[in-house]
C-alpha cells in the first residue's frame, strides 16, 4: 500500500511523512533527502556538475537509507548536514536535471515494489506512484512558508530567506519537480499546526482505508 503526500517545498511533507509511517507502521521515505543526499556527495567531493556523466556515474553507486528518523548516506548520518540553507536550493537546482531525476526516481520505485510506504515529495503521485490508495496534496501561503523557514533559524536574514524560497518555487515549478496531483485530498495548512494536519490526514485514511483501528 502506498500513501503520498505532495506539494511545494515547507508545507511539513517531511515531518508529517514521519509521523504518519510511524504511526501506522510504514515505510517512510523521504523523496527531498534524496535530493539532499546528492547535493551534499556533489559539493562534499567538489564534482564538477558541468563533467554530467561522470557526476551521474558516481551517483549511481550511492546509499540512501532511512533509520529511524535518521538519513544515512553511504552508511554515515548525515542528518543535520543535509539541512543547511545551501543543500536546500543546490538540490532544488540540481533536481531539475533529468539524469539526476532519473536516478532518484528508479530508489522510488524499487523501494514503493517492496514496503507498504508513506511516501513524500513534488511529484510523487504523479510520476511516482500514480495509482497510490491514498494522495494528499499540502499547500499554504507564500508568506507563511517564509515565516516558518525563519522561526526555524531566526539568525538568517528573513529577506534572503523569502529570496531563496522564490527561487526553490520558481525552479520546482519551472524546472518541472512539481506537479499539482490530480484527485488528491487537498489541505491548506497556513492557519493550521503539524498535530491538526497530522489529525485530518489520519482520519483521510482510516475512512479511505477501513484499517487502523485506534
Amino acid at each position: 500500500m502506498v500513501i503520498t503526500i505532495d506539494g511545494l517545498g515547507v508545507n511539513g511533507k517531511s515531518t508529517l511523512a514521519k509521523m504518519i509511517s510511524k504511526k501506522i507502521n510504514f515505510k517512510n521515505f523521504n523523496t527531498g533527502a534524496i535530493y539532499r543526499c546528492i547535493a551534499l556527495e556533489i559539493i562534499n567531493n567538489n564534482y564538477d556538475i558541468n563533467n554530467l556523466d561522470a557526476v551521474i556515474e558516481v551517483l549511481s553507486n550511492i546509499k540512501v537509507n532511512f533509520i529511524d528518523e535518521r538519513v544515512y548516506l553511504n552508511d554515515k548520518d548525515i542528518t543535520k548536514q543535509i539541512q543547511t540553507e545551501e543543500i536546500s536550493v543546490k538540490s532544488t537546482k540540481w533536481a531539475t536535471i533529468i539524469k539526476i531525476k532519473e536516478i532518484v526516481r528508479k530508489i522510488q520505485r524499487d523501494f514503493i515494489l517492496n514496503n507498504d510506504t508513506v511516501m513524500e515529495g513534488r511529484d510523487i503521485a504523479t510520476r511516482i506512484a500514480p495509482n497510490a490508495e491514498v494522495k494528499f496534496y499540502l499547500y499554504s501561503d507564500f508568506e507563511k512558508r517564509v515565516e516558518r523557514l525563519w522561526k526555524k533559524d531566526t539568525g538568517v536574514d528573513i529577506e534572503t530567506i523569502r529570496n531563496n524560497l522564490k527561487v526553490r518555487d520558481d525552479l520546482d515549478i519551472n524546472g518541472g519537480n512539481f506537479i499539482k496531483p490530480q484527485n488528491a485530498i487537498e489541505i491548506d495548512t497556513t492557519n493550521l499546526n503539524i498535530d491538526e494536519v497530522f489529525e485530518i490526514m489520519l482520519k483521510e485514511i482510516k475512512n479511505k482505508c477501513n484499517i487502523f483501528a485506534t
